[in-house]
């Protein structure tokens, strides 16, 4: 947790003051008993109705400006708290944007929404109490002893007893839920990764009649997550019956040998009205210590889970590499080589996905890129990208490797459409400005005409409401919109990763054709032969090596796989 006081930048005066004001709150807290003890010992017992109602108005006046000190605390470790849980929500998100995609697919989605916001809560109120509490909490048990030695030595000694038993079991009660704790952390990913697959999969699930089963799978993670919890709550709940007995029986003892000294003259009745009165104030202390200590162990798991992302080390500039790359120039050479592969192999983990990959693509010509499942179509893309970096070779775009361009630089320059199509929740205005946030709405227009989406311009409009995740619009019109973002855009590479697969194929022939009229270089990449039979030159894939590289006819002829692929789809 302490680790995470980075994030208190700007607010360390309040963080001081809060506790400083819960201190004074605390000595005006420890002056009302002996002043108590005076009102008994000396106004009641002399009957001096003057003397009662004089420290009275002092109890009163203490009341009244402890309160004020405390609420004034109170609001300072409040907004110190919000505002650390703001700045570390704010950087985790960042840098969890930041990170490599091996790093985010090991830690899981559903992991990194938990961390981002229960995990980011449960920190910040650990850290509302530690301000309230850090310096309140020993200065009135420390204070609290020492007065009761005061009053009484021998006495005191039933109060050190009552400390001691009470942090005995206060001790044993976290040590057992500690585990649970954190096993409870870990159910909630689960629990996390179950809802956002269940409704992401909704149309799957009910096609194939899978309700019950996927509601059935859910509730014994539920239950699972019950049970730990419960089996934690059930040990916690423990610690008020063991404290209030232990504290009761603490008071008997105190009224029992003070009535004693009473009796005997050696102890006023004010004071053992005032040592009680100690003896509360200490109990209720070691009360909230034991709630602080279960906030404190929750919110230790679960800074650990925070801090454990935020140590993931991130690439330069959102660059998501292997090797740490520093990132040179934002200036792109345009001439007649657009991309070039030169002996490059890659692998994510393992054997090579991609092995000595090697062509060249100029400005104003189309590849197209074909294979079978895992042949290392997307791969080349991601490599394109610069979402990885190869173990083996370079890749050079505009005549310089990818590592000499800033992440902005090179990513400003491809126009990439996704294999599946990403729609944001909005309008279709405000998913086409992704691409541009300058652009026009006559540039809008046209680069919806051209993805084959000019229907939408009429039946959604610009300023049409889209569903998260496009869900009020086709899978065809969805992967269009994303065709229709990267063409706002004036981009030298376009890279197009099996986009035509939701197209029928006369919507799939009027987009090719449609993009002949569009500048720059394009890669078609598809399983689809009415996709890349078109273009200036074809890359065959199989097992990520190249099998065939030429024009359709040529390869056709030349390539087994090709032509293979050309028997296979009737409409080759």
């Amino acid at each position: 947790m302490f680790r995470l006081i980075r994030f208190l930048k700007g607010q360390i005066p309040s963080a001081i003051a809060a506790p400083l004001c819960k201190l004074i709150e605390a000595i005006a807290e420890l002056a009302v008993p002996m002043i108590i003890a005076n009102v008994i010992d000396v106004g009641v017992a002399a009957g001096d109705e003057t003397y009662i109602i004089k420290y009275c108005s002092v109890i009163a006046a203490l009341a009244v400006g402890g309160f004020l000190i405390s609420a004034t605390g109170q609001y300072l470790a409040s907004k110190v708290a919000l505002g650390f849980g703001t700045r570390l929500r704010a950087a985790t998100f960042a840098h969890i944007t930041r990170l490599p995609l091996s790093v985010t697919d090991r830690l899981g989605g559903s992991s990194l929404v938990t961390r981002l916001t229960g995990d980011v809560m449960n920190c910040q109120n650990a850290l509302n109490m530690f301000l309230r509490l850090v310096l309140r909490i020993p200065f009135v048990l420390i204070g609290a002893f020492v007065m009761s030695v005061i009053i009484s030595p021998v006495l005191s000694l039933m109060f050190l007893a009552m400390v001691v038993i009470l942090a005995s079991v206060i001790s044993c009660v976290l040590k057992l839920t500690l585990p649970r704790v954190k096993k409870a952390q870990k159910n909630l990913d689960e629990l996390s990764r179950l809802s956002a697959q269940s409704l992401s999969g909704a149309r799957v699930i009910r096609a194939f009649s899978k309700q019950k089963d996927t509601a059935d799978e859910f509730d014994r993670a539920a239950d699972v997550t019950a049970k730990t919890n419960i089996g934690a709550a059930r040990i916690s709940a423990l610690l008020n019956p063991l404290t209030f007995a232990v504290i009761n029986l603490a008071i008997i003892a105190v009224l029992w040998f003070g009535g004693v000294k009473v009796d005997g003259g050696g102890l006023t009745q004010g004071k053992v009205v005032a040592l009680t009165n100690y003896l509360m104030q200490a109990f209720f202390v070691i009360v909230v210590i034991g709630n602080v200590f279960s906030v404190f162990t929750r919110s230790s798991a679960c800074s650990a889970r925070v801090n454990e992302v935020l140590d993931c080390p991130v690439p330069p500039e959102g660059s998501i590499g292997k090797a740490e790359l520093t990132d040179k120039t934002n200036d792109l050479k345009i001439g007649d080589e657009v991309l070039r592969f030169d002996g490059v192999s890659f692998a994510y983990d393992g054997d090579y996905d991609v092995r000595d990959i090697s062509f060249t693509l100029g400005y104003g010509k189309t590849l197209g890129i074909i294979g079978g499942t895992g042949s290392g179509k997307s791969t080349l893309v991601s490599l394109t990208e610069r979402y990885y970096d190869p173990d083996k070779g370079t890749v050079y775009f505009c005549g310089a490797p990818l590592s000499d361009y800033t992440a902005s630089a090179l990513r400003g320059a491809i126009g990439f459409v996704p294999q599946r199509a990403a729609v944001f929740r909005g309008t279709l205005d405000s998913n086409l400005r992704i691409a541009d946030e300058s652009v026009t709405k006559e540039r809008e227009e046209q680069a919806l005409r051209l993805a084959q989406a000019e229907e939408l311009i009429i039946s959604v409009g610009l300023d049409g409401f889209i569903a998260e995740g496009g869900k009020n619009l086709s899978g065809g019109q969805r992967q269009r919109v994303s065709i229709a973002r990267s063409l706002c855009r004036d981009n030298v590479l376009y890279l197009f990763d099996d986009v035509t697969s939701a197209l029928d194929y006369k919507t799939e022939r009027e987009f090719i054709s449609a993009m002949k009229e569009v500048a720059g270089a394009k890669i078609f990449v598809s399983q689809r032969i009415s996709a890349v039979s078109g273009c200036d030159a074809i890359l065959v894939l199989d097992g990520g090596g190249i099998v065939g590289y030429g024009t359709h006819a040529q390869l056709k002829k030349t390539c087994p796989l090709y032509a293979e692929f050309c028997a296979s789809q009737s409409n080759a």
